[in-house]
């Protein structure tokens, strides 16, 4: 008994045990991070496919996995089989589920945007105007940052509030299931859509609460003023306080009226939390695309009238994808072809093996093997390969023509079309691109079994599958997801890789004494084309490589030359550049093409571009717990404000704010005439920042940078601080460091 006990655990822990091995090599590099990301996702789903369903189905007989004469072994190949279809089952999140919800979650963050714009001061398109945002480093630069981050505070919070909401959808759940006559909970039962359903249901609430995050994590500001921060703890704050306790009642009420079935309903939750946890293990990865894409659709929105007015008759774009886009489906249709004269070439075998999958099937271990085998094929060959064949061909459309949406609108018909004209062609007619002609699913689980391995019995999961066809109020509900998600997760995956690389740099533009352009440039991946160089009026900006010396340059061309000269002393537009060479236009853009190739110079085109006021810093204050000033800042010879008067004087008007208001929010920021002060909070003090101009969201990020790095860096004086200003002495360098950049 007990070696049958050590045997399970040992032969059941083994595949995941090997499976970490990898991290003990790569833990500190960053593709080290992401596999500890994907280890710790695996891990969850290992327990709740393979280890809840053992707990859950304590009233069912395990099945016996009968073994063949001469197969003893067979139960060893069967764990390592068995947890490579957990593996390909788990690719399913970070390739489809969370792709849908990082692209959905923009655009109902637009939305959000929209009605804080509206509730603004000022008419809509005049706030529309002084909208600004950040971003100005790679998404891989910024994954690199979000994975250097030791602080878990946000994703807790996210999985807090998943959680909380999990019983009240639930039980929002089982009153449509009631609706629509689909109110049978039981897991013994082969025809359900419970399980299905729910994983479509966590993709709706992540969809809705991650556009909440992003408004936060974007750093949008309207008039130079965050209001991402306030959103989001409203809502999380809101979703607590009513949330909680009516998702306390939702569960009392669950397991009153289903107590017969309360294991399913703890499965279930789990199945929820494992799913919320894997959500959360991937937002580094795959929020930047997200925040680029909202960027770019208020990039869009603020320029869409000069956009239609200068509509370019320029159709390439177009025929580029089209040309991409038929070249995947010419593959996509090649490999249908030969898989279905190989693998699913017994289309009877496939039916055979998928009845014995099923919950309340008893088949032999060589059975269960072969189901796995099929899974395993199913997954990678029918929804994996597919996309990934689709994601590359349309990442080559994007960088061999510059206009996505008209790139994207050529690629798409003809995936469109193709996914409507070849229904019957294996992979398209089990995996469809748009799939509408059923929603017919398989939900799948793990039924506890037991296989003997030389004569000795161990307990391990089968995979299990149930037949979930969502039709009535469950298939119209499933209709956004179904249809859509391959399509989506085609767009986001390849604008992932298409930027993820990419390199951004910041231009200011002085307009007018007060008012300054801000220009987000992106290196163009490429050289243009001579028909662009040649006849658009083009904002490309080249420079030196920075990693380039002088003696780089050394040519016996004079023309060569002539170009290094101009381009070293300043970033330089390509139109200006034109202008001041005395080449002719075919020699220049051969030249600089020479250049380019031979990572000499670099090319940037314009991305985003907003328009703020200039501001003048000219105080700056941080202000200990008690009201005492350990350091200030003078950034003007004119200011001569008196510290000891300027604590006092945010005493007195906290003071007055609290008590009038009933508030317990923290005061952000004051304005007086042409005096804006911005505030932001520490741990034990808080930093105040005079300005002459209204606020921008760059203005605050580097006063909040101050006050967390001046925090840090004197965290032990800070806890015990006595009053002794010597020690902050060495913080005029640090003022130095984050405040240099003028806005």
């Amino acid at each position: 008994m007990i070696a049958n006990v050590f045997l399970t655990i040992f032969l059941n822990v083994l595949p995941l045990a090997i499976f970490a091995i990898p991290l003990i090599f790569i833990r500190k590099k960053l593709i080290g991070k992401l596999y500890l990301r994907f280890f710790m996702g695996v891990s969850i789903f290992f327990l709740i496919y393979w280890v809840a369903p053992v707990i859950f189905q304590f009233n069912l007989a395990p099945n016996r996995l009968e073994i063949a004469p001469g197969q003893e072994s067979l139960g060893l190949s069967y764990i390592f089989t068995h947890f490579a279809t957990l593996i390909t089952s788990f690719l399913s999140y970070p390739f489809i589920a969370l792709p849908f919800i990082f692209f959905l979650a923009p655009f109902i963050s637009m939305i959000i945007v929209r009605n804080n714009l509206k509730k603004s001061e000022g008419s809509l398109q005049e706030n529309l105007k002084q909208i600004s945002y950040e971003y100005n480093i790679s998404p891989l630069k910024l994954i690199k940052q979000e994975f250097l981050r030791t602080d878990w505070k946000r994703e807790k919070e996210i999985l807090k509030l998943m959680i909380v909401l999990l019983p009240v959808s639930l039980y929002i759940l089982q009153v449509i299931l009631k609706v629509s006559g689909l109110q049978n909970f039981s897991l013994t039962t082969a025809e359900t859509a419970l399980g299905w359903f729910l994983e479509i249901l966590f993709v709706y609430l992540a969809i809705f609460i991650f556009s909440i995050e992003l408004i936060n994590s974007s750093k949008i500001a309207i008039k130079g003023r965050y209001f991402g921060e306030k959103v989001r703890e409203d809502y999380f704050r809101s979703v607590f306080m009513v949330g909680l306790p009516i998702s306390v009642i939702s569960i009392f009420l669950f397991i009153v009226e289903y107590f017969d079935s309360i294991d399913v309903i703890f499965a279930f939750f789990a199945y929820f939390i494992m799913a919320s946890i894997i959500f959360v293990l991937f937002l580094d990865v795959f929020e930047p695309i997200s925040i680029l894409i909202l960027v770019k659709l208020i990039d869009w929105w603020k320029k869409r009238k000069e956009t239609v007015k200068s509509k370019s008759s320029n159709l390439t774009p177009l025929y580029n994808g089209l040309f991409f886009g038929a070249l995947a489906v010419g593959i996509y249709w090649g490999l249908s072809i030969i898989f279905s004269y190989t693998i699913f070439a017994d289309s009877n075998y496939i039916e055979d093996i998928i009845e014995l999958g099923l919950f309340n099937a008893n088949p032999s271990l060589n059975d269960a093997l072969g189901f796995d085998v099929e899974i395993i094929l199913f997954n990678i060959v029918n929804t994996l390969l597919p996309l990934i064949i689709m994601i590359i061909f349309l990442f080559y459309a994007f960088k061999y023509a510059k206009n996505i949406p008209l790139t994207l609108i050529g690629f798409l018909g003809i995936i469109i079309i193709a996914s409507l004209l070849l229904p019957n062609v294996p992979l398209f007619g089990s995996m469809p691109l748009i799939n509408i002609l059923s929603a017919d699913e398989y939900w799948f689980t793990g039924r506890a079994s037991v296989i003997s391995l030389y004569g000795i019995d161990f307990i391990t999961l089968r995979t299990a599958s149930f037949r979930a066809n969502l039709t009535g109020v469950l298939g119209f509900l499933a209709i956004p997801y179904i249809f859509t998600r391959n399509i989506f997760n085609i767009i986001f995956w390849s604008l992932l890789i298409y930027y993820l690389g990419r390199q951004f740099k910041i231009k200011n533009i002085p307009l007018d004494e007060k008012l300054v352009k801000r220009v987000i440039f992106i290196d163009t991946g490429s050289f243009v084309t001579y028909n662009e160089f040649k006849n658009e009026d083009l904002n490309y900006l080249v420079n030196i490589d920075e990693k380039i010396t002088i003696k780089d340059f050394e040519s016996p061309l004079v023309e060569i030359q002539n170009i290094i000269e101009i381009i070293e002393k300043e970033e330089i537009y390509l139109d200006e550049l034109k202008k001041r060479t005395i080449q002719d236009t075919e020699t220049l853009y051969e030249n600089l093409k020479y250049l380019y190739n031979r990572n000499k110079i670099e090319l940037w085109k314009p991305e985003f571009t907003y328009t703020f006021e200039r501001v003048k810093k000219q105080g700056l204050y941080i202000i200990y717990e008690d009201g005492r000033t350990p350091f200030d800042y003078k950034f003007s010879e004119d200011v001569a404000q008196d510290p000891g008067l300027i604590s006092g004087m945010f005493s007195a008007i906290t003071s007055f704010v609290k008590e009038t208001t009933k508030s317990t929010e923290f005061l952000q920021t004051i304005e007086h005439g042409d005096i804006t002060i911005l505030i932001e909070y520490g741990e034990h003090l808080f930093g105040a920042l005079f300005i002459k101009g209204n606020q921008t969201s760059e203005i605050r990020t580097q006063l909040r940078k101050f006050v967390s790095q001046f925090e840090e860096q004197y965290k032990e004086t800070l806890e015990d601080w006595g009053g002794e200003l010597k020690p902050f002495k060495d913080a005029n360098q640090l003022v130095e460091q984050i405040f240099s950049t003028s806005f």
